[in-house]
């Protein structure tokens, strides 16, 4: 086995752990997943090396011989570095872009320092890259793109630029906070007032919505929403930031949020992403409860809110998010409505964000939920991962999305997180997932 088991053990002795035939069903997974990537390393593509190398930083220490963690991560990296080369991660972004690159790199830098000048020259094509998509931030027309979320957008390098914490970079915050304030002045449209975060979908998007979003649509959710600039321009005025209109950006973000939620069974939910029609009362909006998922649902729309209030010492809205979290975590599983064990929308996502609310809390109530969820996901093994993904995308009508290598959807998501919960250390990827 690559892994050591007692090396590995070592993590299930803190607050949060797993019962011992759970950790051993965990390590024997985790053993199967490192074995498949030896197996597989030669077939991993760029777009896939990423979450490779992220796993592999994680579990570094917990390897049998470092020389076989040694070999698999420098083949991981020649894979990585001749995307960089093909301009395979030209864009911004924090996932599949330069700025995931980014991340990956630096917290592998920070373990193997050797490779810090590689990093160092990424962090310079991010600046690169960054600067060549702001010179169209002048154009009106670049404030009608969903350029602002974590995804695709500009929270996800003002993120790192600020979990980096490098003087150099302290100019494109700048910019990017410039940005985000002068995107959250209100706009008109058909003379309704709407907030300067309304945008209108890209044929990609529209691809996914059952109707038609011609006046645009305003959207609430951590992963393609509203919630990641409230995050991130907290996190820069908590770094030291202050600009003439920040705080009232980060007000009017909360303020929008404060305005949208409705209860279930006394459950807070969000719509989610809603169209101009039914944001301005023209046409009625579902009242429905949803998943309490990572990328939409109300845990992660709470966890921003909690971080933003927690940042801006708004208790208030800290104490408010609080509140509903408990709610939350005094749930059944079933009322989740969660049919994955993934990060993006499954349980594991949702673990480490109760987790991360039970590092900041201590309350015993999230320390057992996150156990819960998290005793299901580690025995979870790659044959019926897979199965599982088959089942439901079936049912759904859909191809599947399933992936031993991606963070956000495949199997090495559900062992790496785990990990992390257990350490009760967050990583690079809770930071980029704005979970902490």
């Amino acid at each position: 086995m690559l892994l050591n088991f007692d090396k590995l053990k070592s993590v299930n002795c803190f607050k949060v752990r797993l019962s011992e035939k759970s950790f051993e069903m965990f390590f024997q997974n985790a053993c199967a997943y490192f074995s498949a990537l030896e197996n597989d390393i030669n077939r991993v593509n760029p777009n896939e090396v990423m979450c490779v190398i992220s796993v592999l930083t994680d579990f570094k220490e917990y390897f049998e011989r470092e020389a076989d963690w040694e070999r698999l991560t420098l083949h991981a990296l020649n894979i990585l570095q001749k995307g960089v080369y093909r301009s395979v991660y030209d864009k911004i972004a924090s996932f599949l872009g330069m700025t995931h690159v980014a991340y990956v790199t630096h917290d592998l830098a920070l373990r193997t320092p050797k490779i810090k000048p590689f990093h160092d020259g990424i962090n310079k094509i991010l600046i690169e890259n960054l600067t060549d998509f702001l010179k169209a931030s002048n154009d009106d027309e670049f404030y009608r793109d969903s350029n602002y979320e974590v995804i695709n957008g500009l929270s996800g390098p003002l993120s790192y630029l600020l979990y980096a914490n490098d003087d150099r970079m302290r100019e494109m915050v700048d910019q990017i906070v410039d940005v985000f304030i002068k995107r959250s002045k209100d706009i008109k449209i058909l003379d309704y007032r709407l907030p300067g975060w309304h945008y209108y979908p890209s044929a990609i998007e529209q691809s996914y919505m059952p109707v038609e979003a011609k006046n645009g649509i305003v959207n609430y959710g951590l992963s393609h929403g509203m919630a990641a600039p409230l995050v991130t321009l907290s996190l820069a005025y908590k770094n030291g930031m202050r600009k003439d209109g920040m705080l009232e950006a980060i007000d009017e973000l909360i303020s929008e949020f404060m305005k949208a939620y409705y209860y279930v069974d006394d459950i807070a939910y969000w719509p989610g992403k809603i169209l101009f029609e039914q944001y301005v009362g023209l046409e009625e909006m579902q009242v429905e409860s949803s998943q309490m998922s990572w990328c939409y649902g109300s845990v992660g729309i709470l966890r921003s809110l909690y971080m933003s209030g927690s940042l801006m010492s708004n208790s208030k809205i800290e104490q408010f998010a609080l509140e509903e979290f408990n709610k939350i975590a005094e749930m059944s599983l079933s009322d989740y409505k969660l049919v994955q064990m993934i990060v993006c929308h499954g349980f594991v996502g949702t673990a480490a964000i109760l987790n991360a609310m039970y590092l900041d809390t201590g309350n015993e109530q999230f320390h057992h939920k996150t156990i819960e969820m998290i005793e299901d996901c580690a025995i979870l093994d790659i044959e019926r991962f897979f199965e599982n993904e088959r089942t439901l995308a079936q049912t759904r009508n859909r191809t599947t999305r399933a992936s031993l290598h991606n963070h956000l959807e495949g199997y090495c998501g559900i062992i790496q997180t785990i990990l992390s919960i257990l350490k009760g250390i967050p990583t690079g990827n809770e930071k980029r997932l704005l979970i902490m």
